[in-house]
């Protein structure tokens, strides 16, 4: 199975069981059996190697992957919300933009902007984290 020309594998592991998924970008999505119809967790998925794309294999292997690795376990220990940090938020702000703003988007579970005042919700890699966001989600 492909999903815009990214190949989507199927895993029988608990974490992808209950919904987790994960993009390793040249070589595809990993979802659980069964959420690979799950057109929300695709397209959000497809956002991490839009990242990729945009941003470069070392920003996106340096930064974006160790802080989306690190936000989804400490999620699982229940100390943060993982879709509000800004790893998460920028890969569905680039698919939401990419699949030209769909009128089914899951805004809820799948936030396009970070969080007002969130500390999570801005990336390390810039000098004025606020001007960057806002010029990002501006543009």
């Amino acid at each position: 199975m492909r999903f815009e020309g990214v190949r989507v594998f199927k895993l029988p592991f608990k974490r992808f069981k209950n919904g987790a998924a994960m993009t390793i970008p040249g070589i595809g999505i990993f979802v659980g059996r069964g959420w690979e119809s799950n057109l929300g967790l695709l397209r959000h998925e497809f956002g991490h190697i839009l990242q990729y794309r945009k941003w470069g294999f070392l920003l996106f292997w340096r930064q974006i992957a160790p802080d989306s690795l690190k936000s989804a376990w400490k999620a699982e220990k229940s100390i943060l919300n993982h879709m509000e940090t800004w790893t998460e938020w920028s890969a569905n702000k680039l698919s939401f933009d990419y699949f030209n703003q769909p009128d089914n988007w899951n805004f809820f579970q799948f936030p396009i902007k970070p969080p007002i005042g969130s500390l999570t919700g801005k990336p390390k890699f810039t000098v004025d984290n606020d001007e960057f966001v806002r010029e990002w989600l501006e543009g």
